[in-house]
C-alpha cells in the first residue's frame, strides 16, 4: 500500500491479465509454446509530407520489405509500421529512426520531416497450453500472443474478459454453478489457436522473402484486394471477421 504497509487478501478467483511475460502464467506453471519471427519491426509516430498522408489508411510492398500508413488526426502526422535494416538487427541497442529500412519510404515519396516517437519490438505467436488452472485462469496477451495482421490482439483480449467476467459474476453471485466456468478455456482457447494460425500465415506471407510469397504479395494482392473491398457483401465479412462480432459458441 502507499504507506509502506502490506495488506494480504485470499480471494476466489484470479485473473492473469498481466501480458505476454504474465507472472500468473508462469506462477502456475502453464507453458506458452509458439516461436518468435526473425524480423525486427518499428512503429513510429512521425510528422511528414506526401500522398499517402491524405487521411487514409495505405500498406505498401516490395520485395523483402513493407511499410503501412495509419493516419493521425492531424493530416500531417502518421503512424509508420514496418521494418529495420537487416544490418542493425544484430545491434538490438540504441537503435534509431536512422535505423529502419527506408527504401518503400522513398519509392512512395513520403517525405519524414520529424520524428515524434519511435520504438523496435520482435513479433511473436504464442498460445498457452491452458487457459485455465484450478482457481487461476488467463487472458489477453498472458493467454495468447500473435502478429499485429488485422489488428486482432485488443479484440481478442476484450472477448475474452467477456466471456470470463459474466460468467464469474454469475457463480460469485450464486445465479450459476461453479461448472460454468468450465466452458472458458474451451471456448476461448479453440478459437485463439485459429487466429494464431490464420495470422500467422497471412503474416508470413507479408514477410516472407519466399518467391512465392512475393508472387502473392507484388502481383496476386494488388489486382485481387481491390476486387474484394468492392464488393458491399465481401467487405461486410470482412468487418464482421476482423471486429469479430461474429464469434459465437453453438458448435
Amino acid at each position: 500500500m502507499s504507506n509502506g504497509t502490506v495488506e494480504t487478501c485470499t480471494p476466489a478467483y484470479i485473473a492473469g491479465c498481466d501480458g505476454a511475460r504474465s507472472a500468473v502464467r508462469d506462477t502456475i506453471g502453464i507453458g506458452f509454446p509458439g516461436g518468435t519471427y526473425e524480423h525486427l519491426f518499428y512503429v513510429a509516430d512521425v510528422e511528414a509530407s506526401g500522398q499517402a498522408l491524405n487521411g487514409e489508411l495505405h500498406a505498401a510492398f516490395d520485395q523483402t520489405d513493407f511499410l503501412i500508413v495509419f493516419p493521425m488526426k492531424d493530416d500531417r502526422r502518421a503512424r509508420l509500421v514496418g521494418t529495420v535494416r537487416d544490418e542493425a538487427e544484430q545491434r538490438r541497442e540504441d537503435l534509431s529512426w536512422n535505423d529502419v529500412s527506408k527504401r518503400v519510404i522513398q519509392w512512395i515519396s513520403m517525405d519524414v520531416k520529424s520524428v515524434n516517437w519511435f520504438s523496435t519490438y520482435r513479433v511473436h505467436h504464442r498460445v498457452a497450453e491452458h487457459f485455465r488452472k484450478d482457481r487461476a485462469f488467463l487472458l489477453g496477451d498472458a493467454a495468447h500472443i500473435h502478429s499485429p495482421v488485422g489488428g486482432q490482439g485488443m479484440n481478442t483480449g476484450i472477448g475474452d474478459a467477456v466471456n470470463l467476467a459474466w460468467k464469474l459474476a454469475a457463480v460469485l453471485h450464486g445465479r450459476g454453478r461453479a461448472s460454468l466456468l468450465n466452458s472458458y478455456e474451451p471456448e476461448r482457447i479453440a478459437f485463439a489457436r485459429r487466429l494464431v494460425a490464420t495470422t500467422d500465415r497471412a503474416f508470413t506471407g507479408v514477410t516472407s522473402s519466399g518467391a512465392i510469397a512475393r508472387l502473392v504479395r507484388l502481383r496476386v494482392a494488388p489486382l485481387l484486394f481491390p476486387l474484394i473491398v468492392a464488393s458491399r457483401t465481401l467487405r461486410r465479412v470482412m468487418f464482421r471477421t476482423v471486429s469479430q462480432t461474429a464469434v459465437n459458441y453453438r458448435s
